[in-house]
């Protein structure tokens, strides 16, 4: 079972939040929590509200304590067009960026030992 999140209209370039989503994914909750409270970057802020989200979003569902980021996405928003006074009676028009960042973890299973049984009938 997963979790998805959604923040949306985050006043921050998606440009800018993808390689900094790109470090978390696969790694656990915990771990992506205490990195991203270090972080100094916008974009890690905003990953550190999403990833709060998204904990207290399972912590109601109950899935347990071992979760993992499975899937972080950061995809354009709608982009706030505004105009700028220029020389000689003129404007520039420039666009303010906006981010919808998608969040999603999943359960992660215990990984299966091998006993020493299985390991001498390869042999």
């Amino acid at each position: 079972m997963a979790v998805s999140v959604k923040l949306r209209y985050l006043r921050h370039s998606a440009k800018k939040l993808r390689p900094m989503a790109r470090i978390f994914v696969g790694k656990s909750l915990d771990t992506a929590l205490q990195s991203t409270a270090l972080m100094t970057q916008d974009s890690a802020k905003f990953l550190h509200k999403a990833l709060l989200m998204a904990q207290a979003s399972a912590k109601d569902k109950e899935l347990g304590d071992n979760l993992v980021v499975s899937a972080i996405m950061a995809t354009e928003g709608p982009k706030i067009k505004r105009m700028r006074p220029n020389a000689r009676g003129r404007s520039n028009a420039y666009q303010k960026h906006l981010a919808h960042l998608t969040v999603s973890l999943s359960v992660q299973e215990p990984k299966a030992t091998k006993t020493k049984r299985q390991t001498k009938e390869k042999k």
